[in-house]
């Protein structure tokens, strides 16, 4: 009986570590090749979220969308990109910050640069905030 359970114990736990390798090894999804569930202008994503966040929370959270809009600023940290977009609110923009894990044809943007992003909604405050942005062209 004894010998039953160390093997089954030793099964699962065999089983146990190739599941978390098999995890941690996972590739990142390719955002450039993902389905946008929605397509706004700046302006209208962040006055989707401030007029009904629960609601875009709802509908857009953890979900790839596409905005367009004019670049604000562009602001370097090691190898990460952040960009801000313009919404018409001098309180709130649109942040988008560009996947770490895609080739980019270009990481510098000129401000006032009408741009085009694919990216995952994660949250809103005050700001919307993008992350794994690639450039549509």
């Amino acid at each position: 009986m004894k010998r039953k359970i160390i093997a089954v114990v030793g099964i699962l736990g065999i089983l146990s570590i190739l599941i978390g390798y098999k995890m941690y090894n996972k590739p990142h999804a390719d955002i450039a090749g993902a389905k946008s569930i929605a397509t706004f202008s700046a302006a209208d994503l962040q006055k989707t979220f401030s007029d009904k966040e629960e609601e875009a929370n709802t509908k857009y959270l953890d979900k790839v969308i596409t905005v367009s809009g004019k670049i604000m600023s562009q602001k370097t940290e090691g190898d990460k990109v952040i960009l801000q977009l313009e919404t018409g609110d001098p309180m709130s923009t649109v942040i988008c910050n560009l996947d770490p894990f895609s080739t980019h044809r270009r990481k510098e943007f000129k401000e006032g640069e009408m741009v085009q992003f694919k990216g995952t909604c994660s949250g809103y405050l005050s700001d919307v905030i993008l992350d794994r942005c690639v450039e549509l062209e």
